[in-house]
């Protein structure tokens, strides 16, 4: 059941979401009038004040029905951008905004979608809210990723730009309980004798993006070096998959004991009754047994309590130190793969280990 409350005043740390006024049609012209702003949206480039001033006047007759909802974006004083609340059918909703080009980059649209979505579910009530967004504007879609959303399908050629070319729109969805967990955190946390295993969070990128970012520790891996962006992504696919109901990927950064320190990762991908399991640690925390303590740990979460059948790792075959984690932790070397593993521009041997349910002594 819904209970629609119009569009009530909303406030962020930096940001009022108020009504239109017909004061801001000025504000609002000297953003909407750039043909970079509109390139991806439906609406074209406001030719004149008037014509802002006119579609003002339209949005802000609306604000008489209760289930309609449009807010000027007021920030640095000014009003920066709009984002609207547009309800479907089934208790859905779709977030749409937009921002002059002078604020993008700054965090506005993210802080904005936030308020949206925290008043969608939390005050009307919606089950399932959407963001939609072209392909080729990815900004869009790390709005939709800030704010929990998950990436749902696409909508090929779906969109005609003002030139004719069609395009695909990407479309990213919240379901309510996933917004539940996502405000009230992971509750799944891992301990060995050393080690706290949680879920990653804001805070982690110093210690996370440490391990992540150094050439050495990528020397063997898929991925990385990373950027400061490649990380911040990572932390927040992480929060977001952690809030769903089954999740298909458990990330936990690993937490020494004795001094709250950030030394490193370990996750676990899970597809059926299937698991891989990976980790890494920074350089001056490795060959001191963490990898195999929180190894062990993640395992036993897949067996006992995610109920899987098999699990595996794979590893670079140079990667001596990886390889040898795998074999305390009684896994099998079950396959040599010559010249599999892209890494750095050249292609290296892979080696895979696994492990079975009943052969699992914890």
């Amino acid at each position: 059941m819904l209970t629609h409350r119009g569009t009530l005043p909303l406030f962020t740390a930096r940001l009022a979401l108020r009504r239109f006024r017909p004061g801001d049609a000025e504000d609002f012209f000297g953003w909407a009038s750039d043909p970079k702003v509109s390139e991806y949206v439906t609406w074209n480039a406001h030719a004149s004040l008037e014509e802002t001033e006119n579609l003002l006047a339209d949005w802000i007759g609306q604000y008489d029905k209760p289930d309609y909802y449009h807010w000027a974006v007021e920030g640095e004083g000014r009003m920066i951008g709009t984002i609207s609340l547009m309800p479907k059918s089934g208790g859905s909703a779709e977030i749409g905004y937009g921002l002059g080009r002078k604020y993008w980059g700054r965090g506005y649209a993210s802080e904005a979608a936030a308020a949206v979505r925290d008043f969608a579910f939390g005050e009307i009530g919606f089950h399932r809210l959407m963001i939609r967004h072209v392909r080729e504007n990815p900004a869009s879609g790390e709005v939709a990723l800030k704010c929990g959303f998950s990436d749902e399908g696409i909508e090929r050629e779906a969109f005609s730009d003002r030139d004719g070319r069609f395009h695909d729109i990407l479309r990213a969805s919240l379901l309510r309980d996933e917004w539940e967990r996502l405000k009230a955190g992971p509750n799944t946390v891992l301990e060995t004798e050393r080690l706290i295993l949680r879920a990653p969070g804001p805070g982690d990128f110093e210690g996370a993006h440490a391990y992540s970012s150094d050439p050495e520790n990528a020397k063997y891996i898929f991925w990385g070096p990373n950027s400061p962006a490649d990380t911040r992504r990572f932390l927040r696919l992480a929060q977001t998959e952690w809030a769903k109901k089954e999740p298909r990927q458990y990330d936990f950064v690993l937490v020494r004991k004795e001094d709250s320190q950030l030394i490193g990762g370990c996750g676990l991908s899970v597809s059926g009754s299937l698991g891989e399991i990976g980790w890494i640690l920074g350089r001056s925390f490795q060959h001191k047994g963490y990898a195999t303590e929180a190894a062990r740990a993640v395992l036993g979460l897949g067996f006992q309590k995610l109920g899987l059948r098999r699990i595996r790792a794979r590893c670079d075959a140079r990667n001596e130190p990886s390889f040898h984690v795998m074999e305390r932790l009684g896994m099998r070397r079950e396959a040599a793969f010559r010249s599999a593993r892209p890494a750095r521009g050249e292609w290296s041997d892979e080696y895979e280990y696994a492990i079975l349910g009943e052969e699992w002594g914890g």
